[in-house]
């Protein structure tokens, strides 16, 4: 805002002082032309109007801002016929500068809520992550009776029997059903869930079913790959084609 009007103040005085010169100047000139005593009088308030930089630009200002300036306008017409050129062209020039710079300022703006909005949204995605995380280590250490710092199958069965639990489960989408897919899925085969194995399976199986499947899938694939023998391995299968 401050940069608008410093421009439309600079355009101002910029035409204030070329009126001087073709307005004002033609004005005087007049006054020894016309001399019947309503010309001078006429003349003599608008000389009162614009002599001067500062008058000029008040007047400017009042045109530029639509206040009732056809009546001076007029009477400046009778003796300076082109002197609209002068006045229309400072109201094209300054409204054209003047809308630049508000859409400018506006769009500027926009930007600035979006960019921050994003790091907003960012920072609350970040911060309910941090959120889950946490929930997830508490739900984890009250799941882990004997304190072993791993789940075994009879520990994760009696969190689905436990009410506080079987909400946090329920919240996760799991049903007591579910109970034995589910630590299959978190297990890597050694009948016993780590915190990590914990972490890592619940946070990518969030998203509803398709995510849960597709955790699935990539679990099924890395335990049918690590029961399968060397020579099916890449390396092993490059041996065998040799």
């Amino acid at each position: 805002l401050l940069w608008t009007v410093v421009v439309i103040f600079f355009v101002t005085y910029t035409f204030a002082i070329f009126g001087i010169v073709l307005i004002v100047e033609n004005l005087k000139w007049a006054r020894d032309d016309y001399l019947e005593e309503a010309d001078q009088i006429r003349l003599a308030l608008l000389l009162g109007m614009m002599q001067g930089v500062d008058r000029m630009m008040y007047t400017l200002v009042q045109v530029l801002a639509g206040d009732s300036f056809h009546s001076f306008m007029r009477d400046i017409l009778i003796y300076l016929p082109w002197s609209w050129i002068y006045f229309y062209g400072y109201i094209a020039i300054a409204s054209l500068v003047l809308m630049n710079l508000v859409t400018a300022i506006i769009v500027e703006n926009a930007l600035e809520t979006s960019r921050c909005d994003k790091e907003q949204m960012y920072a609350d995605k970040e911060a309910g992550r941090a959120k889950e995380i946490k929930e997830l280590e508490h739900m984890f250490a009250e799941m882990d009776v004997d304190g072993s710092g791993t789940l075994n199958l009879d520990e994760f069965q009696a969190s689905f029997l436990d009410d506080a639990l079987r909400k946090k489960w329920i919240l996760l989408d799991f049903r007591q059903e579910d109970c034995k897919n589910l630590f299959d899925m978190l297990d890597d085969g050694d009948g016993e869930v780590s915190l990590e194995e914990f972490f890592d399976g619940l946070m990518r199986m969030r998203g509803g079913a398709q995510a849960k499947e597709i955790f699935t899938l990539q679990k099924m694939m890395h335990k049918l790959s690590r029961r399968l023998p060397p020579e099916w391995s890449s390396g092993g299968m490059a041996r065998l084609s040799t």
